[in-house]
């Protein structure tokens, strides 16, 4: 997998680092959302907490890094790649499991027209938005049994 994330990063004209090499790892082993202290455990201490943040800083700067916070109000990062598309998430309350959701193009394109209405009304650029549900999972959950 490294030479994936080497690509990654000399596409993106950045220099390639033992430390980015080994987060971007990690980002691309699973895809899903995962709170900075997942991403840490994952890693094993192969990367210092504050060098993991500049990484990530840098992963942002480049546009390949989606970063928000979760109900609780921790943070939470996800890999942007070519292969992402818009989407919003699920929360669990029971287990912390964050849940990627696409919504259907039409409803999208009646938010994007909503959008369109609210930045007119206030004279404001909205640069993205979010659709985020919260609830408990279900019996079939593997972290919530």
């Amino acid at each position: 997998m490294s030479e994936s994330s080497r690509k990654i990063l000399s596409e993106r004209n950045v220099s390639i680092t033992n430390p980015r090499i080994l987060v971007l790892e990690a980002l691309m082993e699973n895809r899903n959302p995962q709170t900075i202290d997942e991403l840490q455990k994952k890693l094993k201490d192969k990367v210092a907490k504050s060098t993991l943040y500049r990484v990530l800083g840098d992963l942002k700067r480049i546009n390949i890094l989606n970063e928000f916070t979760s109900p609780d109000n921790t943070t939470v990062v996800e890999l942007l790649l070519e292969d992402h598309i818009h989407h919003h998430h699920l929360f669990c309350s029971d287990c912390g499991e964050i849940i990627d959701v696409n919504l259907s193009n039409e409803f999208e394109d009646l938010l994007s027209e909503e959008i369109r209405k609210i930045e007119k009304k206030f004279n404001f650029v909205i640069n993205d938005h979010r659709v985020e549900m919260f609830g408990i999972c279900t019996d079939q959950c593997s972290n919530c049994k």
